[in-house]
Parts: structure tokens; sequence; C-alpha cells
């Protein structure tokens, strides 16, 4: 596939879900704006749409100048990593859920950091057995970090939340 196609895809689709995640919080006075915690819990949610957003449009500007794609991928890998595990803590904090705190971060810690690492050693896909090329790795983990963040957002809307006297 046409890299720049894919990205353009990607980029349009996570625009497009940013969007009804605004939407969809546009009511929610637990997370529109009521309550600290919950600002910063849409917040991040928010993040793991902009992030895959803004790499895949900026691996359209140069495709063939790699160092700007593997600068913004390296930059956004690691900013995704502190997001969500942001996100996992308030998730935490504000939910009874006990294993989807872990599972957000256990999963996308890992996936973030990989995007980073994958930007900064070219040979990495290929070290793990992969036949892709750099460019099409880091497509393939954007791929898997936007499924990762329609569950974030799902979970986040969908979980009951604590009382607020309950909130660590």
């Amino acid at each position: 596939m046409d890299q720049s196609a894919f990205y353009g895809v990607v980029a349009a689709t996570n625009f497009t879900l940013l969007g009804l995640w605004w939407v969809a919080i546009k009511d929610r006075d637990d997370l529109n704006g009521s309550t600290g915690p919950g600002r910063t819990m849409a917040y991040l949610v928010s993040l793991q749409f902009v992030i895959p957003a803004a790499v895949s449009l900026l691996a359209q500007v140069a495709p063939d100048i790699a160092a700007i794609w593997r600068f913004a991928f390296a930059v956004a890998g690691v900013l995704g990593a502190i997001g969500v595990a942001l996100l996992a803590n308030q998730f935490a904090r504000l939910t009874a859920s006990t294993v989807l705190p872990w599972v957000f971060a256990v999963v996308g810690v890992p996936l973030y950091l990989a995007v980073a690492l994958g930007a900064v050693w070219p040979g990495l896909s290929e070290a793990i057995g992969l036949a892709l090329t750099p460019i099409e790795f880091e497509g393939l983990l954007i791929c898997l970090i936007v499924i990762l963040g329609v569950q974030e957002a799902w979970f986040v809307t969908m979980t009951p939340r604590r009382d607020s006297d309950t909130i660590r």
C-alpha cells in the first residue's frame, strides 16, 4: 500500500474519532469540565487520537526524508507512553476498575515506546523478525494504538465512576 495514502487514512480516521469523542463527552458532567480529574481523563483519552493523527500527518510531509517522520514518531512515542500511563492512573483513581488500568498501562506504554524505539532504531522490525520497512512497522504500531485508543474511550465512557468522597 502507498504509505502516503495509508497515513492519510489514519490521520483522517483519528481526527474523526477525536471529533466523535468530543461529542460523546459533551453532555457528561464527569468528563467535560465540572471536575478537574474528569477533565484530565477526557483530555488523556483525546491524546490517544491526537497523537496518531498528528504523526500520520507528519509522516506525509516529506516521506522521503526519514529524519522528519522519525523525529515525529520518536517524540510521539514518548508523549504517548506518558499520556497512556497517566490515563491508566487517572482511570484507576476515578473508577472501581482494577484490571483495565493495568491493561491500559501494560499494553499502551510498551506500544508507544515501541513507536519511539522504532523511530530511533530503523532495524527494530527486522530484529524482531518482521519483514517491514521502518515506516511500515510504525504504521502497524499506530494501527494497534488506534485500536487501543478506541477501547480506552469506550471504557472511560462506560465504566461507572467512584463516589467523589472515595476518590484516592
